[in-house]
């Protein structure tokens, strides 16, 4: 694992510098990266994918322990690092471009090199956590429902993020940080919080902590078949969650019948004088099945 020294002699010899456009902070804990390849658990055989790898400390340690890797880094002056250092390392893929294709798409050459079944571990940069995150775990699920375009199926995310994306990811009812983001991951993952992360242990230093989190996919999610009904619902609680969600079925927009919402927020059985963020995952997932038909 890279040292500040080691970071710090490797961009000079290259040219570099962090760019904080693109989020760039390097962790420079070894102990800390320990705790997330712990959290991460066994690899051995596995298709992993690494968003951000930098100067490529985490990228060393996967190497070590997966069946093969792909790097994704839009630092085109960081991927040539990372090219010249392990390019001839045997499974590993390089490519240098962002991860993601539009703010709700995984790049479709990005899920070709990484394969059908693949594992994520990255300290993610700051601005791509939350698509990335929400675009594996619906892609995820649509592989499973075999209604994805082009399969992939990540069996678990593990990651470092900002703590206030960690808290949205992780938040349960009756407080700011719960909305849409926290019942997909509700739904469709089994979340798990690991340690947290002081700003100084990122070289340059963040200006706020960060935490560990690792997100299993889970059998039960596959099961569930009213994700568009259930982001319809969603869009429209949140959307205004100030007011009381018994004014919800008036709020939905012509996708979702007012009756139909009415008599599926009843048999849900969501309080109509509660507001969004006081209703459990649950009972948007019940309401929305009922809307499927379920």
């Amino acid at each position: 694992m890279q040292t500040l020294s080691q970071v710090r002699r490797m961009l000079h010899e290259a040219g570099l510098r962090p760019q904080r456009r693109l989020g760039q902070n390097f962790l420079i804990d070894g102990n800390l990266m320990a705790k997330l390849l712990d959290l991460a658990g066994p690899l051995e055989g596995r298709s992993v994918l690494a968003v951000g790898p930098g100067t490529g400390s985490l990228t060393e340690e996967l190497l070590d322990r997966c069946g093969r890797l792909t790097a994704v880094e839009a630092d085109a002056g960081l991927c040539r690092l990372l090219q010249r250092r392990l390019g001839s390392r045997a499974g590993f893929a390089l490519l240098c471009r962002d991860v993601l294709a539009g703010k709700h798409e995984i790049a479709p050459d990005v899920l070709a090199t990484a394969g059908p079944e693949t594992t994520l571990v990255a300290n993610l940069p700051y601005g791509v956590a939350t698509p990335l995150v929400a675009s594996a775990l619906r892609l995820t699920w649509a592989t499973a429902r075999g209604t994805a375009e082009r399969a992939c199926r990540f069996d678990r995310l593990t990651f470092t993020v900002q703590q206030e994306v960690a808290e949205r990811l992780a938040a349960g009812p009756g407080g700011k940080a719960y909305g849409p983001l926290s019942v997909l991951v509700a739904t469709l993952g089994r979340l798990t919080m690991g340690t947290a992360v002081p700003a100084t242990a990122f070289w340059p230093r963040p200006k706020v902590a960060s935490r560990m989190l690792r997100i299993d996919f889970t059998e039960e999610a596959a099961e569930f078949a009213a994700l568009a009904e259930l982001d319809s619902l969603l869009a429209a609680a949140f959307g205004q969650r100030r007011k009381r969600i018994g004014s919800l079925p008036g709020r939905c927009g012509p996708a979702l019948d007012p009756d139909a919402v009415r008599a599926a927020m009843a048999a849900a059985g969501i309080d109509p004088d509660a507001r969004p963020e006081d209703v459990p995952p649950g009972h948007y997932r019940k309401a929305a099945e009922m809307l499927a038909g379920g």
